[in-house]
């Protein structure tokens, strides 16, 4: 009997603390959090972001169109696909070959980003 009546006397308080608005607050919500992130500083942009962006494609177009001893390169993975196949791994050669044939359209995806970036580096940057 003393449980019930505590879990019932403690029922009744949150309901009454609720009720008289010392709870959660159900009706005013406040401002809302901010879910963008802060704007990045345009000179850190500018002189590091930007800049490194662009080594990065310059690297990975040096690497998609390096020959067959460049691990990543179109031909390497060229060559690899045909060993597979040789070895009677022809899934893997299938994969290897769909990721191979993917290489011309991501080349020209770093190509257009390298423009956007460059537009972006000479409009906001001043550079």
């Amino acid at each position: 009997m003393k449980r019930w009546m505590g879990g019932t006397i403690a029922a009744v308080v949150v309901a009454g603390g609720i009720a008289a608005g010392t709870g959660v607050a159900l009706a005013d919500p406040g401002t809302p959090p901010s879910s963008a992130a802060p704007a990045a500083k345009p000179d850190k942009v500018c002189t590091e972001r930007i800049p490194k962006a662009l080594a990065r494609i310059d690297k990975l177009s040096t690497r998609i169109g390096g020959d067959a001893s460049t691990k990543g390169s179109t031909a390497w993975l060229q060559d690899r696909a045909q060993k597979a196949r040789s070895s009677g791994h022809t899934a893997l050669a299938d994969l290897l070959d769909q990721r191979a044939a993917d290489r011309p359209q991501r080349t020209q995806q770093l190509a257009t980003l390298k423009t956007q970036l460059l537009d972006v580096q000479k409009k906001d940057c001043g550079s």
